[in-house]
């Protein structure tokens, strides 16, 4: 007979195809009433008879109870399984029976009970009511909602919500709609299930796309390398990308994921691939830190180790334990005599270690023998060593001499790369030593410690390519078409040159430090240390300002020159038509209205918009509070160039402002000149060019009509025709004619000229265009043969005979003083000394430019005595 046997128990099954029969010993104090009732059930499972022998204890009775009602819920869900459609299960009556019929019923997901059928409501516990075509079952099954339908075709065509909508039925109180209502999702959110559910792609931002359902900035994909070996599906590669970045962000479970990938693609060696990370060069990521700290391990002769941490204590001045801040270069040269060392200092091995807060790490060197070949790999496992020493003593084997080798120099050569996956930085640093061998001359022998930095570029190159491209073309297009206005106007061929150089000066100038400024802004902004420029880019930088001083030389050069060589003459009014009552104070004082003209135009001569003192001063005062949160950036001339050149700028546009406002509310300085012009009853004219001349109009008359506030003409530019600078050149240099001399003809040809009383010589007015505003220049001809044009601006009440003048060109000197104060900064790094040399420069151009003014003026109005 087939038996079944529990440990612990003594219980006997035995399997007759008889009723089932169970007995025991057991008293029925020991069971609860329903184990008691169990105890004595008959069963009938899966058709087979079973009688079932029991002897056993008490308190074995719950496990054997525990299995058998496993055993009859096994049993029931066979049953339930039998049942067929449109019937359920009724566990008491361990039979199948069927649904209501007419109810809208039907068997339940686990087969126990009826329930709805789809598309239809429960109207009470055993009956069902199927919703319309045009209705929807709402959210929580008990209703039935309409929706909005309509009849097409003999068709019933209802609305569907649109993708990025979820179907509501129900209000928020739980009450059916009156109707189905579409409502959209919210931003960084996505329907599922008719849910609207968080959506973390959704939530990307403008530089940012998404990636497998993640957002990565577009920076970190464009700069991936591109993946060659074509053996992933695109979905994988996208995949591995995702976790890539992940996986640089500190997610440890990507970086376990993708170092799957990287397996089951067989270590794949492609640089795009999903082995990426362990791949690439082995340069370790920098995580803010500003100073490395290098120390020294010793190894004795005796076998000891002596650990140098602090730099306060180091064994010898050109070893370690030292602090690299990084961006700081430096140097130590370190004088020893051979003969005064130990046998402690030749037996000595030492080991350089990186110190971190918890660890010492150990740091490979790289030896160059006294030939200059370094250790050849061999059978080693690189070129890299850990222990050096300093000094060695070795008998020569030719000369039978004793040779000694010492350090020569300590090289850490430290490397800083741009990661473009994390924004920050990678540095790898590289240590050398490099061996000499003592001179037999002499017992002195010197050993260098030198760090130097290898930076990243900061793209000022990439910046001064494109600002300089775009402002050199628009530059030169100007100088172009001011040389050929000068031309018009009768200049000279020669002037193109000064005119190019100042604006390709410009044009270099404002590109390099728009660049420099946008490289130092962008690496303030994302790193936590801000890294001093590249050899390449401060070399650059120095090449330009060096340039656009000399260029713009030669511009100051010419404006000073041709402001000192230009026709002066003034026209006097009252020996056009002398009144009876002045006649015996003009026999009394000749020449006293020309020299108050003269002298209020030669203090003119030099006169600035904005003085370069005032500048350099504010300027001063803003670099010594910028100074304390620039520390890091002393390394760095170009850094340091552009903090100054910007301070510079930025108080003189300050300032300028301020002198345009108060020309404008308070007083006007250049207005005094035509008030003393009107007063004295001169016409100043002063010829800029062979054909150009800038004319104030001296006349005062009665007439409301030539009064300064209304006289359109008060200040004027005269376009000369060729036959009045003739005669005007014929009249200044003839000698004495009778009575009167050249200078009082040529006053009274001049005024009947502007009094149009002149046969065939005469002239139009005009005014400016705006763009002839703007460029200076004339841009069309208005009149030709003996016409003259007589060329004003109706909004401008600043004299235009201060274009000879500095007032005139004050954008040709302000960038010259920029120029200048930037060049001395990057030169010395002295910013009190830039500015002084500024100033005095300054005033020595002033001095030289008053002198030969002056001397120009007396000359051609007649005041040398």
């Amino acid at each position: 007979m087939p038996t079944l046997s529990i440990p612990g128990a003594m219980l006997q099954v035995e399997i007759l195809e008889l009723p089932v029969k169970i007995s025991s010993k057991v008293s029925d104090q020991f069971l609860a009433p329903s184990e008691s009732i169990l105890r004595k059930s008959l069963l009938e499972i899966m058709g087979v008879k079973f009688m079932m022998s029991l002897r056993l204890e008490a308190n074995m009775w719950y496990p054997l109870k525990e299995m058998f009602l496993k055993s009859l819920f096994l049993a029931g869900t066979w049953r339930r399984r039998s049942c067929k459609s449109g019937q359920f299960y009724e566990p008491s009556l361990m039979d199948c029976l069927d649904c209501p019929v007419n109810a809208s019923l039907v068997t339940s997901a686990d087969g126990f009970a009826c329930s709805c059928e789809e598309h239809s409501v429960a109207t009470n516990i055993a009956r069902c009511k199927p919703c319309n075509i045009t209705e929807v079952v709402s959210s929580d099954g008990t209703a039935c909602v309409p929706r909005r339908c309509q009849s097409s075709a003999g068709r019933m065509v209802c609305r569907k919500c649109p993708q990025d909508h979820i179907l509501v039925t129900q209000l928020l109180d739980g009450s059916p709609m009156k109707e189905v209502q579409c409502i959209k999702c919210a931003r960084g959110y996505k329907v599922f299930e008719n849910r609207c559910v968080k959506c973390e792609a959704c939530s990307c931002k403008k530089h940012e796309i998404i990636v497998r359902g993640r957002c990565i900035p577009k920076k970190y994909i464009l700069s991936r390398p591109k993946y060659n070996e074509n053996q992933l599906h695109p979905n994988e590669l996208l995949e591995i990308v995702k976790l890539e970045y992940l996986c640089t962000q500190q997610d440890f479970r990507a970086c376990r994921r993708l170092a799957s990938a990287c397996v089951r693609n067989f270590y794949s060696l492609d640089p795009g691939g999903p082995c990426r990370l362990w791949v690439q060069p082995n340069i370790g990521e920098f995580k803010g830190k500003d100073i490395l700290k290098i120390a020294t391990g010793i190894h004795t002769k005796v076998g000891g180790l002596d650990l140098f941490l602090d730099t306060n204590h180091r064994p010898n001045t050109c070893l370690p334990p030292i602090n690299i801040k990084i961006g700081d270069d430096f140097s130590y040269d370190c004088v020893k005599n051979v003969s005064k060392l130990t046998e402690e200092d030749f037996g000595s091995i030492l080991e350089l270690y990186l110190l971190s807060e918890t660890s010492l790490e150990p740091l490979s060197i790289k030896l160059i023998k006294p030939n200059g070949y370094d250790i050849q790999k061999g059978k080693w496992p690189s070129k890299q060593f850990r222990k050096f020493f300093l000094f060695n003593k070795s008998l020569s084997t030719v000369t039978n001499t004793t040779n000694t080798v010492y350090l020569r120099t300590l090289l850490f050569q430290i490397t800083i790369e741009r990661d473009a996956s994390t924004y920050g930085l990678r540095l790898q640093m590289t240590i050398e030593a490099h061996y000499a061998t003592k001179s037999p001359l002499t017992d002195i022998v010197t050993t260098s410690l030198r760090v130097e930095h290898k930076m990243p570029t900061a793209g000022v190159l990439r910046g001064l390519e494109i600002c300089g491209g775009v402002f050199g073309s628009l530059m030169t297009l100007y100088a172009l078409l001011q040389w050929r206005g000068v031309l018009r106007r009768g200049g000279l061929w020669f002037v193109v040159m000064p005119l190019l150089s100042s604006c390709i000066a410009d044009a270099l100038y404002f590109a390099m430090l728009i660049s420099v400024f946008h490289a130092l802004v962008a690496e303030a902004g994302t790193l936590a240390l801000t890294l001093p420029l590249s050899q390449a880019e401060e070399q650059a930088i120095e090449a330009v300002v060096y340039s656009v001083i000399c260029l713009k030389v030669l511009k100051v050069i010419w404006i000073n020159w041709n402001q000192c060589r230009c026709d002066i003459f003034f026209i006097d009014w009252s020996k056009y038509n002398p009144p009876i009552k002045d006649a015996s104070i003009q026999n009394k004082s000749k020449n006293w209205k020309e020299a108050i003209l003269a002298k209020e135009w030669m203090s003119k001569q030099t006169k600035r918009r904005v003085s370069p003192g005032f500048t350099a001063v504010s300027t001063l005062f803003i670099l010594h509070f910028v100074e304390q949160t620039s520390v890091h950036l002393s390394k760095s001339q170009g850094y340091k160039w552009v903090i100054a050149s910007v301070a510079w700028w930025s108080c003189y546009t300050v300032l300028l402002c301020t002198r345009f406002l108060i020309e404008k509310f308070i007083k006007s300085a250049p207005i005094k000149l035509t008030k003393i012009c009107s007063d004295l009853e001169l016409s100043l004219l002063v010829f800029e060019h062979e054909y150009y001349a800038h004319y104030v109009d001296g006349r005062n008359e009665d007439l409301i009509d030539f009064r300064p506030s209304v006289h359109a003409l008060q200040t004027c530019r005269v376009v000369c025709s060729p036959q009045l600078r003739n005669v005007y050149k014929k009249l200044s240099n003839n000698g004495e004619l009778e009575n009167n001399s050249n200078r009082a003809l040529l006053s009274q040809f001049l005024s009947a000229f502007f009094e149009r009383a002149l046969d065939g010589l005469n002239w139009v007015a005009s005014e400016r265009t705006i763009f002839e505003k703007l460029f200076d220049v004339e841009l069309v001809a208005r009149e030709g043969g003996s016409t003259s044009v007589l060329l004003y601006d109706g909004d401008v009440t600043t004299p235009s005979c201060f274009a000879v003048t500095w007032w005139g060109e004050e954008w040709t000197l302000a960038t010259f003083d920029s120029m200048l104060f930037g060049c001395i900064v990057i030169m010395t790094g002295n910013s009190v000394l830039s500015a002084l040399i500024t100033l005095i420069t300054w005033q020595i151009m002033k001095c030289t430019r008053e002198f030969f003014g002056n001397f120009n003026v007396k000359n051609k109005v007649g005041l040398n005595n």
